[in-house]
């Protein structure tokens, strides 16, 4: 009979609390060790210190520590221990499966002789005596140890039974319980363990997962609602300027779940674009997003935005998503609009900017005057002493302005082909890999000083062809030297092809570069046969490890059969030539080739199923006759 095991239950418990007690300790002491670690980012440029501090100010010990997460996380983890700690105490002290050690239970020394230990049994037993302990389950097991370690230390048997069981008795056949705790057998208990079933079966566990059901069905892939999905699909179409961008940026249902935002004023509304949207929860969202491009709320200096900053750290995977769907849908322009969308956001610029604003201090219209620089590219690859709008800047920002030029990528020696892995033409239809190799002067964080997140640099290839977008992927590879292979598919039909790779930085404004790629596919029936090699026929034709298997199977019952149908035949031809034996009649001799029959058809069973449900039919004739 089964009977519930508190020992059983004590360890299943702490099994179940170690899935939660390691992970759950791991992430209070990542964030303990986050929250004490110091910032090591440091400024580049007096533009990043406002921002440095603003990060400092985040990551302060204070803040972190004191955070609802990581206060209820810490909680949850110190109960979780406790609990562990006190069924580990149980399993140790208290459990059945825990050493039988008769010393212990009769509290004697391990040195102690025959009368010290007849001593103290008679004490513990007159202390847990039944008689003595009614309706007392406690005692009552107490009794029974108490007997087993007196028996133990006398009885030779026992003795010998526990050095080479483990137990007093000898040899034990497996014991099966329910690991779950005996308090749920006393009847006293019932009602209380009722409603608590009950609870759990019918409001915590339905919630839980319509909780999970409900967050299901709202997040789709990089952690993006659906209804996000589904906003820009709607705003999105193929002819989508980069002026619609932050409108439908502000659509998103991330940044619709925003509250107390000003209402924007008059002259940050007749900035922006001509609203499509004029929802009341998009339009001040819009207008946020606006200001940050055309910076009319900030100064040079970056203020910190709570607001603000939660839209534009939400805006890299928001911007990603918006491409996504111009991809899905070919859209080349579309694709390279919100490319040219996330360099705005990133430097805090917008469509009419000039390039060189990225720099900082630096007086634009002195520095494009006469033989100036007309492009950022021209600008960075002068050399210091040519540079102009900086001989009347202070030295911390000559200092300044030269720092970032250097921190600015200038990708060289970029090379694009097309190729097919092993082969040295491209046919129709064929998988071919578009590699971009290039190389840069520097790597690091983003200079963005207006952007509230420190941003690793990036790149977008884009490939189209006649105004139709191929593909778009990001290169997110840190290296100066950088080598990035892509696959897609050749043209249908053979004919000289031409490709363009957009090389796009998703950080920087002015550095885009493009390159004409040429593409010869080969009609495919020119393409020489291919022919495979002899040994890789044969290795085809050799049986597989179950066909072998089951191949002897088969032989060996085959032969099996064969010899018993040929012995049954000898033995009727013995029967036949024997003179003292009765002869047979026709009726006999009918059902002995019958049951012959019978017996070859079986071992001809697995090669010509068709042959046996013909002799099949031929021995039910013949019984029939």
């Amino acid at each position: 009979m089964l009977e519930y095991d508190d020992s059983a239950f004590y360890y299943f418990c702490l099994t179940m609390l170690g899935f939660y007690v390691v992970p759950g300790t791991w992430w209070v002491g990542r964030s303990v060790v986050r929250a004490l670690r110091r910032v090591d980012e440091e400024a580049r440029t007096s533009l990043e210190k406002k921002r440095i501090e603003a990060l400092k100010e985040e990551r302060k010990p204070s803040k972190v520590l004191c955070s609802s997460t990581f206060l209820g996380n810490l909680s949850l983890v110190s109960a979780a221990w406790a609990c562990f700690s006190y069924l580990t105490y149980l399993v140790a002290f208290d459990g059945e499966i825990a050493r039988f050690d008769p010393f212990a239970i009769l509290g004697v020394d391990t040195a102690a002789d025959a009368n010290a230990i007849r001593k103290a049994w008679r004490q513990k037993s007159l202390i847990y005596h039944p008689d003595k302990n009614p309706n007392n389950q406690t005692a009552e097991e107490m009794f029974l140890k108490v007997t087993d370690a007196y028996k133990a230390l006398t009885d030779p048997v026992a003795i010998e039974n526990l050095q080479k069981y483990g137990n007093i008795n000898g040899h034990q056949a497996l014991k099966v319980s329910f690991g779950l705790p005996t308090f749920l057998l006393d009847q006293k208990n019932h009602y209380a363990i009722l409603v608590i079933y009950l609870f759990l079966l019918v409001v915590v566990i339905p919630g839980v997962v319509a909780a999970w059901v409900m967050r299901s069905q709202k997040y789709g892939e990089n952690n993006i609602m659906y209804d996000t999905y589904r906003f820009f699909l709607h705003a999105l179409s193929e002819h989508s300027s980069v002026k619609m961008l932050p409108e439908v940026l502000a659509g998103a249902a991330e940044n619709r779940s925003e509250k107390a935002i000003a209402p924007p004023s008059s002259r940050l509304r007749s900035a922006t674009h001509k609203p499509r949207f004029d929802h009341p929860s998009i339009v001040p969202i819009n207008c946020l997003i606006h200001s940050h491009l055309l910076r009319h709320s900030q100064p040079d200096l970056y203020q910190p935005s709570k607001t603000l900053d939660r839209i534009l750290k939400n805006a890299p995977k928001l911007c990603d998503a918006m491409l996504q769907i111009a991809q899905s849908q070919r859209w080349l322009q579309t694709s390279l609009n919100i490319i040219d969308f996330q360099q705005y956001l990133t430097q805090g610029m917008w469509i009419k900017d000039n390039p060189l604003a990225q720099l900082p201090h630096l007086d634009i219209t002195h520095a494009m005057r006469g033989k100036g620089a007309k492009t950022l590219k021209e600008y960075i690859r002068q050399p210091n002493d040519q540079k102009k709008g900086i001989a009347s800047l202070s030295d911390r920002d000559v200092r300044d302005v030269l720092r970032v030029c250097d921190l600015i990528p200038q990708l060289s020696n970029i090379e694009c082909e097309f190729y097919v892995e092993d082969e040295a033409e491209i046919a129709e239809h064929d998988l071919v890999t578009l590699k971009v190799s290039f190389e840069r002067r520097s790597i690091g964080p983003v200079h963005a000083p207006k952007f509230p997140l420190l941003k690793q640099e990036s790149w977008w290839v884009v490939v189209s062809s006649n105004n139709n977008l191929v593909l778009a992927e990001k290169i997110a590879d840190q290296s100066l030297k950088v080598d990035f292979k892509v696959k897609l598919l050749a043209p249908p039909a053979a004919g000289a092809y031409s490709f363009n790779v957009d090389l796009k930085s998703s950080d920087y404004v002015g550095l885009d570069v493009r390159k004409t790629v040429p593409m010869k596919v080969v009609p495919a029936s020119t393409l020489p046969e291919y022919k495979p090699h002899q040994d890789d026929l044969d290795l085809d034709d050799e049986p597989t490890l179950f066909e072998q298997v089951m191949s002897t199977a088969m032989d060996d019952s085959s032969d099996d059969e064969d010899e018993d149908a040929a012995g049954d035949q000898q033995k009727l031809d013995e029967e036949d030539d024997d003179d003292d034996a009765a002869p047979l009649t026709a009726a006999e001799r009918r059902r002995r080739q019958a049951r012959i029959k019978r017996k070859r058809a079986k071992a001809a069973a697995a090669a010509s199923p068709k042959e046996v449900r013909e002799n099949d039919d031929d021995d039910d004739d013949d019984d029939d006759d």
